[in-house]
């Protein structure tokens, strides 16, 4: 939901220490934020349960 900014408004962010400059990509309906947010989430969250699900034990030794 961060706006992407420019090269140097990029480097200008490095000196923003109390998040003057933060800017957000915002609709009028907070459902449609909610739903692009969970969207924009879930392949993450595919990825990862998909390493944890196929990431075989290694036996312990005896």
């Amino acid at each position: 939901m961060f706006a992407a900014p420019s090269g140097l408004h990029g480097a200008a962010r490095i000196f923003d220490f109390w998040g003057v400059y933060d800017d957000y990509n915002l609709s009028d309906e907070p459902e449609h934020d909610l739903l692009t947010a969970i969207l924009q989430d879930w392949p993450t969250m595919e990825e990862d349960a998909h390493a944890a699900l196929m990431t075989s034990p290694r036996p312990l030794p005896e």
